[in-house]
C-alpha cells in the first residue's frame, strides 16, 4: 500500500458535483428503496449528468476537495451539465495523515454541488453515512447510487465516473463466478484491505440500475486501458476515457472536461476539446519526485471500435501459434522486449507486441497483421495524448494485454471466499478471450516476460531504500536472505523466471561452468531466478544456469516448492566455487549447468548440457561401491548420509515433493539407479 499510496497521491481526482441534496446523516438512508419516479419531460432533463463514484485514500482527499472547489462556479446551469457525487473518505494510513477539510474520516458524501453550495457545511448536510462501513464494492450498493443519480438529476445522457485506485485484469480478483467475492480489479477501496469491485460485478450493477447505457465510462482509476476489461464492458457504453498506465492528476482534467460540456451537446467535440488543454495534467507528471518519473497516457475512444481491434489481435493470435513451433526464439525474445505500462502487473502495450513479434520474426503475415493492428488503433481512438518521463516508451501508446507464460497460465488461484481456480480458469472466461483465443496463445507461450522496458515502477517505487534485502532483490544478489517485506516491495512474481543470460552473468562463468565447446552455447542456456526457503524457514534468493528445454519446467518446480515451503538450504551458481563440484556439494549448493564429465569418465555429464538438476547436495550424496568393497562418495563429507534408513533435513526420496514434481515433469531420479546411487540427481528423460 505505501508505495501505490506515494505514487498515487496525485491520482486522478474527478470529482466535481452539482446542486446539493442535502440529506441528513440518519434521513438519507431513509429514501434508497424509493420506487422509481415517473418519467421526467425532456424539456425538463439536463444536457448531461456526470455521476463520481470512488474513493481514494485519506492523504488524497485533498485533490478531490480542490475539484469541488475550482469546479463549483461552473455549474450555473442545471439545464446543461449537473454533476452528483457518491464519494467515501479515507483515514490516516501508515505514515499518511488525513487531510480532507470537507468530511470526517471514513464519512460517506452524497451530493450535487452547483455554484451555490456551502462547502462548509457537507460535513453536515450532505452526509451520507458516518464513520462508514460502506462497501463501495458492492454490486447493490452501485445500482441503488446509481438509481439515486437518475432520480436527483434526470438527464438526455449520463457519464458515469470511477474514481480511484484500479489494477486492470487481474486474473485472482476478476474471476468470473456467481456469486462473486468482493474483489478489485476495477474499483478497490483501502478501508477494505483492498477489496474493490471487478468488471463484471461494475457492468451488471449499470445494467441492473435506471441508467443502463451511460453515454461514456471515464475510467479516472489506474490501468484501465486494458482490451480485457473494455470488452467486457463493450455494449454497455458508448464511449471510454481511460488511460493503460498508472493515471495522475490534481482534478484538472475534469475541469476540462466540464467547460467543454458547458460549451457543447457534443460529446465528442467536448472531450475533444478536454484534449487540447492538457498542459496542467502533463505539468503534473512532471512535478513527481525523480524517484517517481513515470510516463503516462490518456485515451478517448469509441467502446465498439474495439471490435475491429480485437479482429485484429485474434489474427495475430493464430498466427504466433502457427509459427511458435519453428520460431519460437525470435518469439520469446519479442516477449522480453515489448512494452510494459506498470512493472507490478501483466499487462502488455498490445501494438507493441505485434510490432516486436514482426521485428523480432521476419515473418511477412505479422508484418502485416501489426501495421493492421496499429491502423484500427488509430481508428478506434478520437483523441490520445501521453507523457514520457522514463527512458523507455513508446511514440504512440495503445491498449494493454495480458501477457504470461504457460507456468504462470496454469497457477491455482484461490479467492477471497476460497474458491480454487487456475489463472487461465479466469482467463478463459473473458470475453476477450471469447473474440481473440488469446488464452490459447498464453497456454502455448514458454518465455515469461521479463527485462521489458516499463512506464514506471511497480506501484511506483519510493520509500523502499530501508527494506532489508530489497537490494539483494534487484540486484538479484543469490545466496542471501530476503524478508517478506522486501519481496511485497519487489514484486513475488518478478522473483520466479527464466531469462536470458545477462552479459554480466555469463562474464562470471568464462573459464569455469562454461568452457568453449561445440555442443552448447548461451543460446541454448537460460538464467532461472527462484526464491527459496531452507530449513529454518528463511527464504533465500537463488539461481540457476538450464538449458532453454527445460528452464521453464525448473522455475516452475521452483516456484511450487518455495509455495510449499520446501528447504533448499543453497542455490548459487558453481562459479561461486570456481566449478569445482567436491567443494559446492559440501556446502550443500543446488544447480544444474556445468560443462563437465560424469566423474571418473570422459563422457561428457547431462550437466554439461545444462539438462540435469542437483538438489541439497550435501544431504543426498553421489556413491559407488567398487568390486574391492570401499565406496566412493561424493561429497567425501556425506558418508553418513548415504544411509537412507534414518531421518535428517534435506533428505529426498519417494514420498518427497521435489521427487514427485521432478518425475511427473519427465525427469529421472539418480536414487532409483542400480549400479550407483545419485539421490541429489535429477535429469531429463530424453526420447533416444
Amino acid at each position: 500500500m505505501k508505495k501505490r499510496n506515494v505514487l498515487l497521491w496525485m491520482l486522478a481526482a474527478i470529482l466535481f458535483c452539482g446542486a446539493m441534496v442535502l440529506t441528513s446523516c440518519h434521513d438519507s438512508n431513509d429514501n434508497k428503496d424509493n420506487p422509481t419516479p415517473e418519467p421526467t419531460p425532456a424539456e425538463e432533463l439536463a444536457d448531461y449528468t456526470l455521476f463520481i463514484y470512488g474513493h481514494a485514500g485519506g492523504h488524497m482527499d485533498q485533490i478531490i476537495e480542490n475539484v469541488y472547489e475550482k469546479t463549483k462556479p461552473l455549474l450555473t446551469d442545471k439545464k446543461k451539465v449537473r454533476v452528483l457525487f457518491f464519494y467515501k473518505y479515507g483515514h490516516k494510513i501508515e505514515d499518511y495523515d488525513f487531510s480532507g477539510k470537507y468530511a470526517d474520516e471514513d464519512e460517506v458524501l452524497r451530493f450535487e454541488l452547483t455554484s451555490t453550495t456551502d462547502l462548509s457545511k457537507l460535513r453536515t448536510e450532505a452526509c451520507f453515512e458516518e464513520k462508514s462501513q460502506f462497501q463501495l464494492y458492492s454490486q447493490e450498493n452501485l445500482t441503488e447510487q446509481l438509481n439515486w443519480a437518475a432520480k436527483t438529476a434526470p438527464a438526455k445522457n449520463y457519464i458515469v465516473i470511477l474514481y480511484g485506485h484500479g489494477a486492470g485484469f487481474n486474473a485472482k480478483d476478476d474471476y468470473y463466478k456467481e456469486p462473486l467475492p468482493t474483489t478489485r480489479a476495477v474499483l478497490y477501496d483501502e478501508g477494505f484491505q483492498g477489496r474493490g469491485m471487478n468488471m463484471y460485478e461494475f457492468r451488471w450493477a449499470i445494467e441492473a440500475s435506471d441508467i443502463k447505457h451511460p453515454q461514456m465510462i471515464y475510467f479516472h482509476n489506474c490501468l484501465m486501458g486494458n482490451l480485457e476489461s473494455l470488452t467486457t464492458l463493450r455494449n454497455l457504453t458508448d464511449y471510454y476515457v481511460g488511460s493503460q498506465h498508472v493515471l495522475a492528476s490534481f482534478g484538472d482534467i475534469i475541469i476540462e472536461f466540464v467547460k467543454g460540456l458547458l460549451q457543447t451537446t457534443d460529446i465528442e467535440a467536448a472531450t475533444k476539446q478536454m484534449f487540447g488543454h492538457l498542459d496542467e495534467w502533463k505539468a503534473g507528471y512532471s512535478m513527481l519526485g525523480p524517484e517517481d518519473k513515470c510516463n503516462g497516457d490518456l485515451f478517448f475512444m469509441k467502446s465498439l471500435a474495439i471490435e475491429e481491434v480485437n479482429e485484429q489481435m485474434a489474427r495475430l493470435c493464430s498466427r504466433i501459434r502457427e509459427i511458435y513451433p519453428t520460431q519460437h526464439e525470435a518469439i520469446d525474445r519479442a516477449t522480453c522486449k515489448v512494452y510494459r505500462p506498470c512493472q507490478g502487473a501483466a499487462l502488455f502495450d498490445a501494438a507493441d507486441y505485434a510490432d516486436c513479434l514482426a521485428r523480432e520474426t521476419g515473418d511477412a503475415q505479422l508484418q502485416t497483421i501489426s501495421k493492421d493492428l496499429r491502423a484500427s488503433f488509430d481508428k478506434a481512438f478520437l483523441a490520445r495524448e501521453h507523457v514520457n518521463n522514463r527512458p523507455d516508451f513508446l511514440d504512440a501508446y495503445t491498449l494493454s494485454v495480458t501477457l504470461v507464460d504457460k507456468t504462470t497460465f496454469a497457477q491455482e488461484l484461490k479467492d477471497d471466499a476460497g474458491n480454487i481456480f487456475s489463472f487461465g480458469d479466469s482467463y478463459m472466461a473473458t470475453a476477450f478471450h471469447t473474440n481473440t483465443g488469446w488464452g490459447h496463445w498464453l497456454a502455448e507461450n514458454n518465455q515469461k516476460p521479463t527485462g521489458n522496458p516499463f512506464g514506471m515502477d511497480e506501484e511506483g517505487e519510493d520509500e523502499t531504500d530501508d527494506i532489508p534485502g530489497l537490494e539483494n532483490l534487484k540486484e538479484w544478489r543469490a545466496g542471501t536472505i530476503v524478508t517478506q517485506e522486501a519481496v511485497d516491495a519487489f514484486g513475488l512474481e518478478m522473483c520466479f523466471m527464466a531469462d536470458y543470460i545477462s552479459d554480466d552473468v555469463w562474464e562470471r562463468m568464462q573459464g569455469k561452468t562454461y568452457k568453449e565447446n561445440p555442443y552448447i552455447g548461451r543460446d541454448d542456456l537460460r538464467h532461472v531466478k527462484v526464491l527459496h526457503w531452507d530449513y529454518d524457514e528463511q527464504m533465500h534468493v537463488g539461481e540457476m544456469i538450464c538449458n532453454k528445454q527445460i528452464a521453464q519446467t525448473v522455475y516452475g518446480i521452483m516456484r511450487q516448492l518455495f509455495d510449499a515451503k520446501y528447504p533448499i538450504e543453497r542455490m548459487v551458481l558453481p562459479d561461486v566455487y570456481d566449478a569445482d563440484d567436491e567443494t559446492q556439494m559440501r556446502d550443500n549448493n543446488s544447480s544444474c549447468f556445468c560443462y563437465r564429465s560424469i566423474s571418473g569418465t570422459t563422457k561428457l555429464s547431462k550437466h554439461a548440457r545444462g539438462l540435469a538438476v542437483d538438489i541439497n547436495t550435501l544431504y543426498n550424496p553421489y556413491y559407488k561401491d567398487r568390486e574391492d568393497g570401499t565406496r566412493y562418495v561424493q561429497p567425501a563429507t556425506a558418508v553418513d548420509y548415504c544411509n537412507r534408513d534414518w531421518d535428517f533435513p534435506y533428505k529426498i526420496d519417494h514420498d518427497d515433493l521435489c521427487f514427485k514434481l521432478f518425475t511427473q515433469a519427465g525427469f529421472e531420479w539418480g536414487g532409483d539407479w542400480t549400479s550407483c546411487k545419485d539421490y541429489q540427481h535429477f535429469e531429463l528423460i530424453e526420447e533416444q
